[in-house]
């Protein structure tokens, strides 16, 4: 087994690495099997991305038609729409090439005769030729592109957009509302919004006036329990003939807070020490090294994560504060002030709200863990 396979993280995971979603994963392809499309709101790097790629790749299993586009990486409206006609085609002519893929304008791809050999039987009245058709009409023609490809095949069309809240970068309200027109007349297109900023998220498709007001079923992505991880983790290292004890999974549970990224990060580190140095037994002493292995790593995004917090009024206080178990309202600062404070960390993913009044949690205690240890705690 190559080292690359080994608790991967920071990239979508393949199914036998994703731990203990299997009624969350049923629930899904069921919900979309169903016609229903889903919106998955949650912090960066817990995992939404390995889910909804898991749930796709069931899907066309079943024969349903997939696409995805990231929108985080998107610049603009023309890119997004040639992003989107790419990966619909996928369904009908598999890899396309290089050239193709290179092609950003959707004119472009449009144009090539290979592609238009496989789009002539769909009646989609393209018009790409003018030189006046404008972004809008080119997603929407993408768009277009996806559900007509599925009635022609009877098939169900799921498409991920995953880092939603982008679109309010790329064309606002304006863009929304058109495409909510497009997207509500589709008969066999469902899709799957996944995006990081979960309180815009929720605003996007909770908020009376916004275009996407109830358009899709919100899903929270559940915990893992700490029972799940320990199986997973015992049966991985196993697998590579080390014995894990039980002393070094808590302190692994204990440092990382169960954050998928942070935890496979330490998994990660702590087999890379052990077989370099020989070692058949993961303990605790191996933890506390491969914690700090991981720490190192992730110093550079800790550092830009605590100045993306200067940015707001207080948010770095307010966060030094939770993070030494300190009442936030208790700081000599005035209450609206701490309010705001709260709802910019909430909106960065930095922490969220617990069950109780006032309650707050770290989305990565290892954040915390570096905030302390800056400050020389």
């Amino acid at each position: 087994m190559s080292v690359e396979s080994i608790f991967p993280f920071g990239r979508p995971v393949t199914s036998g690495d994703i731990v203990d979603r299997r009624e969350f994963l049923a629930e899904m392809q069921q919900r979309l099997s169903d016609g229903h499309s889903l919106m998955l709101p949650g912090p960066r790097r817990i995992g939404k991305s390995s889910v909804a790629h898991e749930v796709l790749r069931r899907m066309r299993d079943t024969g349903a038609y997939t696409a995805s586009v990231d929108l985080f990486y998107v610049t603009g409206i023309d890119e997004f729409a040639a992003k989107l006609m790419k990966s619909v085609l996928e369904n009908r002519t598999g890899v396309l090439g290089q050239a193709i893929r290179a092609m950003r304008g959707l004119r472009t791809l449009i144009g090539q005769a290979e592609i238009r050999a496989q789009i002539h039987d769909l009646e989609l009245g393209l018009s790409l030729g003018r030189e006046e058709t404008d972004p809008l009409e080119q997603l929407e023609m993408a768009i277009s592109l996806a559900e007509s490809l599925a009635q022609r095949d009877n098939r169900r069309m799921v498409i991920l957009l995953d880092e939603f809240q982008e679109m309010e970068r790329l064309g606002g309200q304006a863009l929304l509302q058109r495409l909510r027109a497009l997207l509500q007349r589709q008969t066999h297109t469902v899709y799957l919004f996944l995006g990081s900023q979960t309180t815009l998220m929720q605003t996007i498709f909770a908020d009376r006036g916004q275009a996407f007001y109830r358009f899709a079923t919100m899903m929270e992505l559940p915990s893992i329990p700490a029972e799940a991880w320990h199986d997973y983790l015992s049966k991985r290292f196993v697998d590579f003939r080390m014995h894990f004890t039980d002393p070094a999974f808590r302190l692994m549970m204990d440092r990382t807070g169960g954050h998928p990224y942070c935890l496979m990060a330490v998994a990660y580190n702590a087999h890379l020490h052990a077989n370099l140095h020989h070692l058949t037994t993961i303990t605790a002493d191996v933890v506390d090294y491969a914690y700090e292995q991981a720490m190192r790593h992730l110093q550079s995004i800790y550092d830009v994560q605590w100045q993306e917090l200067h940015r707001f009024r207080h948010a770095d206080t307010v966060f030094a504060a939770l993070v030494e178990g300190a009442a936030p309202y208790s700081l000599p600062i005035s209450g609206s002030v701490v309010t705001k404070a709260i709802q910019n960390l909430i909106r960065l993913s930095i922490i969220v709200k617990g069950e109780g009044r006032g309650e707050y949690h770290l989305v990565e205690p290892m954040f915390g863990d570096w905030l302390l240890h800056q400050q020389g705690r």
